[in-house]
């Protein structure tokens, strides 16, 4: 470990570094990913050695790829295709520029043709075939290099200044080039890259093959790059041992992943590639720890357990897989505090929101081992098990879970009642820690309407609302367990908490509720955070029309989505990260919220934009968030440079809301699936959603559209469920 003086010396050279080695998008990239390995590169599926912000290979917050270059005779191919629409397979066509061959020949424009495949079955794996259409034989010279930085994922993101380990000179042995560093913590990173054939020459970190390629004939080159890990006397760790079982093993979960897709096909085809791609997405985002299965947040700068990200994205898809719900409910429960520890603002009953495992957290410079800076993962967890529960009847889960819940509600009720007030506020306690605790984690997105930032402890509004459903949603859990006593009080703390809500963060000058309470007073801007309530159902009916009409004025509302801060804010900014920009999964939770409420027309019209939206994104990925310009001005939705995507839980915003649509409530423990108000947009004449699963039991439903009204049949129906419409 370094000393306070060193790592000072560090820092100041950072401040210098930062200012000059960073760029600020990743627009255009290829991703794919397995687990708990992922590779982003440009379209032309090279990675910048230089001005490198986000690309790279990446496995346990560690870039182990840092520079990839593809030259043929010293020139960059032509890219004419780029595609990673399946997730874990990516293809790149290029051609030729006019250039000479080895032996001085003029070789015309676009007469080759190169072809990268690249999979990720735990490694890279990938061919580059050159085919020659001309009519004579060619010679050519083709080189890759390579770099890596083995730069920590906060250092890459420009948080945390790097360490003090050291990169170590390439070698190549004859057979395989090591790209080395040994780490602050004592772990020796490798990459290692096999090649197929041998080099022709290799220079340090450059490869030179020599191609003789005959007319119409083609070459092929093959590359294995392999990440590994070593802790002191142990063997290597590496994100798999047999490539080839695990590269059948991630064809048959993407297969599996479109097999959901089958079940819900509709009449419009452009929606069902939305779907396919969203739900492609998901599965590509799964990963697991210790056998727990769960969705990582984001890529590339989220690539882990975020526990709040990770129970939205799990709620999100309910329908169509409870089983990672459980998955994600079993990982974080296995993270939940046991005790007090303000460097990772840790407290008894708290559910973690983000864990690392990289050489910055393994050296204890960043909180994140887990840190626990978020107020709303802990109601969420309750949510989540609620709701799977409505979904599979599951009730051994609950009991399974008795220890974490009563844990849980320990921390919302003692730990997090910071003002013994009732409601749930959130205060950093560590120096590295987040300043913002809810989802609007950046340090600027909690504001009031003069400009202010809010001051802790702060109480955001939605908080308050997962708190509220949380403990409604518990209560008849809790008498199925034998608790009547505690689900009576559940049901009483959660309707004194809807009264002193609507009373306390109504505005009634602005006529809308507060985005937070703050150590001086109500933050009174407009912004998303209240419209979140109405999912949970803790705004009073007597406030919701108000609320919900002033979310679809212009300020809030661009046609593609609603906003996280109204435009007529002082800290408005249409690509701010929290103010200004449109969120999918934000704006799928109010989709839900607006069904419950009954506002159906308002619930189709958001429905339609962000379906709209998604129709303009590449492969119909909705990203992270995007511009919060407006759609009757630009045409088409604003990318925001350095969104992840995929996103889990943007990922997860189309099939929550269809779900919306269709009016689907689930009660399992009774037996019943619920049908009310089915309603299919304009766009959407029909739903076939096969195998809808609640319990034990299989339906099909048909959705049709018939002039203004949806109607629905029970098509089949294995077991035993009462499937009750209401129109």
């Amino acid at each position: 470990m370094l000393r306070p003086s060193e790592r000072e010396g560090i820092r100041e050279a950072w401040d210098i570094h930062k200012k000059h080695t960073l760029s600020s998008s990743i627009i255009d990239k290829m991703v794919i990913r397995d687990n708990e390995l992922a590779f982003i590169t440009q379209e032309d599926g090279e990675i910048p050695i230089i001005e490198n912000y986000g690309y790279g290979l990446y496995y346990h917050d560690c870039r182990y790829l840092s520079g990839f270059h593809i030259r043929l005779m010293d020139v960059p191919p032509t890219q004419v295709l780029s595609s990673d629409e399946r997730g874990f397979i990516s293809t790149l066509i290029v051609t030729n520029p006019e250039m000479k061959d080895c032996t001085g020949t003029v070789i015309a424009k676009e007469t080759l043709l190169g072809i990268m495949t690249t999979t990720i079955p735990g490694c890279i794996q990938q061919s580059h075939t050159i085919r020659n259409f001309n009519t004579f034989p060619v010679t050519l010279e083709l080189n890759f290099e390579f770099d890596a930085d083995f730069a920590d994922m906060f250092t890459i993101r420009g948080i945390v200044p790097p360490t003090a380990g050291k990169v170590l000179p390439a070698r190549f042995d004859g057979k395989k080039l090591y790209l080395s560093y040994e780490g602050e913590d004592r772990l020796r990173r490798n990459t290692i890259i096999a090649f197929d054939p041998l080099p022709t020459k290799v220079e340090g970190k450059i490869c030179t093959f020599e191609l003789n390629i005959t007319s119409h004939g083609l070459q092929t080159i093959n590359l294995e790059i392999s990440v590994e890990e070593i802790k002191p006397g142990q063997e290597p760790e590496r994100p798999v041992k047999t490539p080839d079982e695990r590269i059948n093993q991630i064809i048959g979960s993407h297969t599996a992943a479109l097999e959901y897709c089958n079940n819900i096909p509709t009449s419009n085809n452009i929606f069902n590639s939305i779907m396919a791609r969203s739900l492609a997405d998901l599965n590509m985002m799964r990963m697991s720890l210790n056998g727990d299965v769960f969705h990582a947040a984001g890529i590339p700068w989220y690539d882990t357990l975020f526990g709040r990200d990770s129970i939205i994205s799990a709620l999100q898809i309910l329908p169509f897989d409870a089983e990672l719900a459980k998955g994600t409910l079993l990982v974080n429960a296995k993270f939940q505090s046991n005790s007090s520890d303000d460097w990772r603002d840790q407290e008894p009953g708290k559910i973690a929101h983000e864990l690392r495992r990289g050489e910055l957290a393994n050296l204890n410079l960043i909180p994140q081992t887990p840190y626990y800076g978020t107020v709303d993962a802990t109601p969420l967890f309750l949510i989540l098990l609620t709701e799977y529960v409505n979904w599979t009847g599951d009730i051994e889960l609950v009991k399974l879970l008795e220890n974490n819940v009563d844990r849980a509600l320990e921390w919302i009720d003692v730990h997090a009642n910071m003002e013994g007030n009732g409601f749930i506020y959130y205060a950093v306690k560590s120096p590295l820690g987040i300043y913002n605790h809810g989802w609007k984690d950046s340090p600027d997105s909690i504001s009031r309407s003069d400009g202010t930032l809010a001051k802790q402890p702060i109480a955001v509004a939605e908080a308050q609302g997962y708190v509220y459903m949380a403990k409604k949603g518990l209560a008849p859990l809790f008498r199925r367990i034998g608790r009547k006593s505690d689900a009576a009080r559940l049901e009483r703390e959660a309707e004194e908490l809807k009264e002193r809500f609507n009373r306390e963060f109504w505005m009634e000058d602005k006529q809308f509720f507060a985005q937070a309470l703050d150590a001086d007073g109500v933050c009174d801007v407009i912004s998303s955070n209240p419209a979140q309530c109405l999912w949970t159902e803790i705004i009073d009916q007597r406030y919701a029309k108000c609320l919900v009409n002033r979310i679809f004025r212009d300020d809030m509302f661009t046609e593609w989505g609603i906003r996280t801060l109204s435009s007529k804010e002082k800290r408005y900014n249409p690509l701010g990260y929290h103010n200004g920009t449109v969120w999918p999964h934000d704006n799928a939770i109010i989709t839900m919220g607006l069904r419950k409420y009954g506002f159906i027309k308002e619930m189709s019209l958001l429905f339609t934009g962000m379906y709209e939206a998604a129709r303009e994104f590449d492969d119909f990925r909705l990203p992270e968030c995007f511009g919060g310009l407006t759609r009757s001005e630009y045409g088409i939705p604003v990318k925001y440079p350095v969104a992840c995507s995929p996103q889990a839980w943007a990922s997860g915003a189309i099939p929550f809301m269809l779900t919306a649509c269709l009016g689907i409530t689930p009660d399992a423990l009774n037996n019943r699936l619920i049908i009310n108000r089915p309603h299919l947009p304009s766009w959407l004449d029909n739903v076939q959603f096969n195998n809808v699963k609640v319990g034990n039991t299989l339906t099909d439903l048909n959705f049709r559209r018939v002039e203004e009204e949806t109607l629905v049949n029970v098509s089949k129906r294995s077991g035993d469920i009462n499937v009750l419409i209401k129109y």
